[in-house]
């Protein structure tokens, strides 16, 4: 049984939503073999101390910290989709590895409604990273504008390669491979397609058009394909 634990040491705390996770549906005792993760690199075998369902103790018998990645990451430039596709996609690409996802408002982005919060979709990475037992989270920011959300983008990965979806763009088996250890970003557009301004703005940074399918992928498709396409190049 995997947990998050925001904070891991011998002595290990789990919050009032892990605690009570444990204590009421897995019904774990005292002495329970649990596995602890911090989202952050830190992982721990230990056992259950003291049940409750609010604060649960765990004794860590063996930590080992893993250091964050500083090159080939996966980066995700993303606009927002409705209701709960935007909540799958953030799933399934915590789960492929994804390193970044970085919501943003491009000029037919839909109407950004009442879920857009951060915090809704940190719980959602939490718990895909525990089924997928990835170690580390997926920073995820936003919504912001196409061209601020580019902008922090290069800044945070200057030596990035810039790919976008386009119908019209290289397959990705024609698409010369990213060197070694380089970070790719990977910019999705709407439904609705790309805007003039915003191919100029992609051009600016030199991103090239990859052609995922020749046919049209709603939001979250387009995404989970393509950075699946970029995860399985890593192996």
């Amino acid at each position: 049984m995997r947990f998050y634990c925001e904070s891991i040491d011998t002595e290990s705390f789990l919050d009032p939503v892990e605690s009570s996770h444990l204590c009421r549906v897995l019904r774990a005792k005292k002495g329970t073999p649990v596995e602890l993760f911090d989202g952050r690199g830190s992982f721990a075998e230990g056992i259950v101390e003291r049940v409750d369902k609010k604060q649960t103790t765990v004794r860590a018998q063996k930590i080992v910290c893993t250091p964050a990645a500083t090159s080939g990451r996966i980066i995700l430039a993303v606009s927002f989709a409705k209701g709960q596709r935007f909540d799958w996609l953030v799933e399934k690409c915590t789960e492929l590895g994804v390193d970044h996802i970085a919501a943003a408002q491009f000029e037919r982005t839909v109407k950004l409604g009442r879920n857009t919060a951060l915090e809704r979709y940190r719980k959602i990475s939490i718990a895909a990273a525990k089924q997928s037992k990835r170690l580390f989270l997926p920073e995820i920011t936003g919504p912001e504008k196409l061209p601020a959300t580019l902008n922090s983008l290069i800044s945070q990965y200057p030596q990035g390669l810039f790919l976008y979806g386009d119908p019209k763009g290289t397959p990705p088996s024609g698409l010369s491979a990213a060197k070694d250890g380089q970070d790719c970003i990977i910019t999705i557009g709407p439904e609705g397609g790309l805007s003039e301004n915003e191919l100029a703005l992609l051009a600016a940074s030199n991103a090239s058009g990859v052609m995922i399918s020749r046919n049209i992928l709603r939001i979250e498709t387009a995404a989970v394909a393509f950075c699946a396409t970029m995860a399985a190049s890593r192996l």
